[in-house]
């Protein structure tokens, strides 16, 4: 009979060792990921809202105006030309 003198890396089971579990991921609990999602969505939430927040109602030129004979408290208030006299809107 020919032998062969092979050479093998010595395994666990050669030592009388038990075999190494095999690594498993790390799962992430329901209660751990929706915690980790709500610190995340506090950062990104006002962040958000500032992107896409529509101008303040006193920038928009299109504002509404008090038309003639209405109650006003500025000559800004007033449609047109019209002027905030004794609080009432009246044409100049």
């Amino acid at each position: 009979m020919d032998e062969r003198n092979e050479t093998r890396p010595e395994t666990t089971a050669d030592r009388g060792e038990q075999p190494e579990e095999p690594k498993v991921p790390a799962t992430t609990t329901r209660r751990t990921f929706l915690s980790s999602v709500g610190k995340k969505t506090a950062y990104i939430t006002p962040v958000l809202l500032t992107l896409t927040a529509s101008p303040a109602m006193a920038s928009n030129p299109h504002h509404s105006c008090a038309r003639t004979g209405s109650p006003c408290g500025v000559d800004d208030d007033c449609c047109g030309s019209l002027t905030c006299t004794g609080g009432i809107c009246d044409p100049p």
